[in-house]
């Protein structure tokens, strides 16, 4: 099975606010899906799954349309969920602000949830885990490729590489190291013989050199 990870294209006002599920594409961000579309390797995809918020949509329907191929849609691979106080906030908001050292304050707690509707890191990772068990049992030898998110990836790569045998400590360790840009690629292989996942290569970008906006 080859799996291509695709992160989304940029989103709406980035740098001005937190993205929330609905945030749609930014106009440099429809340029880079489309600088996706125009890749060769993706007309031998057998199927497309996106996550259904918004930006991650839009990136794998602009590629579906390029290669004519359907998109399904799969709610278990979105981002790793806020609270709803936070969505759509002002990264100056003095409550953004709070999250964000909050967020820092508890990085080694593996069960922190800012609130009760956050999703904590352990959730994040159970939810990677299910999807891997997914991809195994239902597309083994299809070549597949999967449109989400930064956060999301990064914790993908992350449980294959320590095969789902890891600390905590392991775990962030790994995880933030890996950088995952809007429209990058990461290209991964699972060989069924021996049970493992094999990572090509992480966050390919070049495709990216012609669609700055």
């Amino acid at each position: 099975m080859k799996i291509f990870l695709i992160r989304h294209g940029e989103g709406e006002n980035t740098e001005e606010a937190w993205q929330t599920p609905q945030t749609a594409l930014s106009e440099k961000g429809i340029k880079q899906a489309m600088s996706l579309a125009g890749l060769s390797r993706f007309k031998v995809m057998d199927e497309l799954l996106s996550s259904d918020w918004t930006r991650a949509q839009q990136t794998a329907e602009i590629v579906g349309r390029e290669i004519n191929k359907p998109i399904k849609i799969l709610k278990e691979i979105h981002e790793k969920e806020q609270s709803s106080k936070i969505y759509g906030l002002s990264r100056t908001d003095p409550l953004a602000e709070q999250y964000a050292k909050d967020l820092v304050k508890h990085a080694s707690d593996y069960n922190y949830k800012w609130d009760p509707e956050e999703e904590s890191w352990a959730e994040l990772v159970n939810r990677v885990i299910n999807f891997k068990i997914y991809l195994i049992e239902n597309y083994l030898e299809n070549n597949i490729a999967v449109f989400s998110h930064d956060m999301f990836i990064r914790t993908f790569i992350t449980a294959c590489a320590l095969n789902d045998d890891f600390n905590t400590d392991q775990f962030k360790s790994m995880f933030r190291s890996l950088n995952i840009s809007n429209a990058g690629i990461s290209f991964l292989v699972y060989r069924e013989g021996q049970k493992t996942w094999k990572l090509w290569y992480l966050n390919e970008c070049t495709h990216l050199w012609t669609a700055k906006s």
